[in-house]
């Protein structure tokens, strides 16, 4: 009996299978890696969110009641986004970086409630004649701090996800 017609259908067999399963394995680590990039940048596209418009809510409230400001108006304002959630969130799928400077801007931000809520700041631009109400200068660095850090979070951000698609 000649083996060469079985063993070569069969040979063929494993090769047709084999490319398949590796085409399917490459293309499935792609599809993952692109879900995972959109899920990233979708995350920290909400969490940027959820700091600037907690910043605006707050200092709106500096702008339209006398600091020091009620407690429970701050927590409202702090819960209002979802922050720490956020920040779990992206400390489970950010890489350590982007998880630290994430939470260097959740603090700086909280700092800034705290300044709120235990002195009288004038908000205003600094320098100017009403710099002089007390804790104002508080609220200046506080207020720098959480400038810094957004500005160290979106770069590790950008970092991560690059300025593009990830394939």
């Amino acid at each position: 009996m000649d083996w060469t017609t079985p063993i070569s259908t069969l040979l063929g067999a494993v090769v047709g299978v084999g490319s398949t399963l590796l085409g399917e394995t490459v293309r499935s680590k792609r599809d993952r890696g692109q879900q995972q990039y959109e899920l990233r940048r979708q995350l920290y596209a909400r969490y940027l969110e959820a700091l600037t418009n907690t910043d605006s809510e707050l200092q709106l409230l500096a702008i339209r009641e006398q600091t020091p400001l009620d407690e429970a108006d701050l927590r409202a304002a702090w819960r209002n986004h979802s922050l720490l959630s956020l920040n779990y969130e992206i400390a489970l799928v950010g890489p350590p970086s982007v998880a630290d400077a994430a939470d260097t801007a959740y603090r700086s931000l909280r700092s800034m409630r705290n300044v709120l809520g235990r002195a009288e700041v004038t908000l205003g631009r600094p320098g100017a004649p009403e710099d002089n109400t007390p804790g104002t200068a508080e609220w200046h660095g506080a207020h720098r701090a959480y400038i810094d850090a957004m500005a160290t979070l979106r770069s590790a951000m950008r970092a991560d996800i690059g300025n593009g698609q990830r394939s």
